[in-house]
């Protein structure tokens, strides 16, 4: 039985460290995809349309057969209304304020294709992120520290964006950008078979 090969189209750093987690040697390919969000699209359909777009992009770049790709997208949603990354200081400053104190939802799509047998899922998971109060003059620090400024919603939960979550229901995973328990479940399902699940078992 060959190597199945594992190639991750993403250039986030936070989804590349969450994939080492299952022991699995793998490639990154960095892939700039259409990232529209059609206004009748829910933000479940969006982050799953936006991966499989990654995806396919990334697919046009391997040339290896017993390769499975894995592309992911994470947004932000609150009232409805779909945040993805600021696109400078001031958009960074009002996102935060608009989460402070309450509830959103942090949604991540996941596309993965086995270019060996032609099978692929696309799912997604959703985390709700309770924020609590922060005073100007500590979100205008934190956003000078940048952190935020590649982050869907404006902050990152595995950072000092921690400081910010009161509490979470879901799959803290999903927050940081890569549902990595269920992505887990779904590669065994598609033939990449995770060490440390065999382990378990």
């Amino acid at each position: 039985m060959s190597q199945i090969h594992i190639v991750l189209a993403s250039g986030s750093p936070r989804r590349r460290q969450l994939l080492d987690m299952l022991s699995l040697p793998f490639s990154v390919v960095v892939t700039s995809a259409d990232e529209e969000i059609r206004p009748e699209w829910t933000p479940a359909r969006a982050v799953e349309e936006l991966a499989e777009r990654k995806l396919a992009v990334a697919l046009s770049r391997i040339d290896v057969p017993d390769t499975i790709a894995i592309a992911a997208d994470t947004v932000v949603v609150v009232d409805g209304t779909i945040l993805g990354k600021p696109a400078n200081e001031q958009e960074a400053y009002e996102m935060l304020t608009r989460l402070q104190g309450r509830a959103h939802e942090v949604y991540t799509g996941v596309a993965i294709y086995n270019m060996k047998n032609g099978t692929s899922r696309t799912f997604h998971e959703m985390t709700r992120v309770w924020m609590r109060p922060q005073g100007e003059e500590w979100l205008r620090w934190y956003i000078r520290t940048g952190e935020p400024m590649d982050k869907a919603g404006s902050y990152a939960i595995q950072g000092l964006g921690a400081l910010l979550v009161e509490r979470i229901e879901g799959d803290f995973y999903n927050v940081v950008g890569l549902p990595i328990g269920q992505l887990a479940v779904i590669l065994e399902e598609l033939g990449a078979p995770i060490p440390s699940l065999q382990k378990r078992a």
